[in-house]
C-alpha cells in the first residue's frame, strides 16, 4: 500500500493543482511572457535600464582588462631587467687597467679604463660593453647577444665580426686596419 508520489512539475503546474491559479490565468501569463520576449528580440520594447547596466558592466570589464595588461607588461619589464642584471653580474669579464677605451653612449663619448687583454678582446668582438645600472661592464659576445635580445639599449658596444669578411674585389684588402688604432 505504498502511495506513488507524483513527480513535481513546474511551478505553474503546482500552483494550478493547489488551486491558486486558474487555467485562464496561466494562458494569459504565458501569452504575456511570450509577447514581451518577442518585443525584446525585435528591439521594440527594450528596457533602457538593463541596457545601461550592461553597457556599464562591459565598460568596467574593458577597463579591468586594460589595467591587467599594463600590470602584466610592467611585470614582464621587471623580469627582463632582473634577467639582464643577472646575466651581467654572473658574466662580467672586466679587468681594471690603465688603458682608456672610448665608446659612445647616447651620442656622448664615454671612456672606461680597461686592461690590454680586454682592449684586444673588445676590438676583435669577443667582448661587449654593456650598461650595468650607472656603470659600464664587459661581457662575452654570446652573453651580449642574449642581453641584446632582452634589452637592446643595454648593449652599448659590440664589434660585428661579420663585417671583417674581406671582399675579393676590394683594392685595400691587403691593407687591414690595425687593432691598436686609437681615436
Amino acid at each position: 500500500m505504498s502511495k506513488k508520489k507524483k513527480p513535481l512539475g513546474s511551478l505553474r503546474d503546482q500552483l494550478k493543482e493547489a488551486g491558486l491559479v486558474t487555467a485562464k490565468q496561466v494562458r494569459k501569463a504565458e501569452k504575456g511572457a511570450l509577447r514581451s520576449d518577442l518585443r525584446i528580440k525585435k528591439g521594440i520594447d527594450v528596457d533602457e535600464a538593463k541596457e545601461e547596466v550592461e553597457a556599464a558592466r562591459l565598460k568596467k570589464l574593458d577597463e579591468d582588462r586594460q589595467k591587467n595588461e599594463k600590470l602584466n607588461d610592467l611585470a614582464k619589464e621587471k623580469a627582463l631587467s632582473a634577467q639582464v642584471k643577472q646575466l651581467i653580474a654572473s658574466n662580467s669579464q672586466r679587468q681594471d687597467g690603465n688603458i682608456a677605451y672610448n665608446f659612445s653612449d647616447q651620442n656622448k663619448i664615454k671612456k672606461i679604463y680597461i686592461s690590454e687583454e680586454n682592449k684586444t678582446q673588445l676590438n676583435k668582438g669577443y667582448l661587449a660593453i654593456v650598461l650595468a645600472g650607472d656603470k659600464y661592464d664587459l661581457v662575452p659576445e654570446v652573453v651580449a647577444r642574449k642581453i641584446e635580445a632582452r634589452s637592446a639599449e643595454t648593449v652599448l658596444f659590440l664589434h660585428d665580426r661579420s663585417n671583417e669578411i674581406v671582399d675579393e674585389d676590394d683594392p685595400y684588402k691587403d691593407y687591414p686596419i690595425p687593432d691598436d688604432l686609437e681615436w
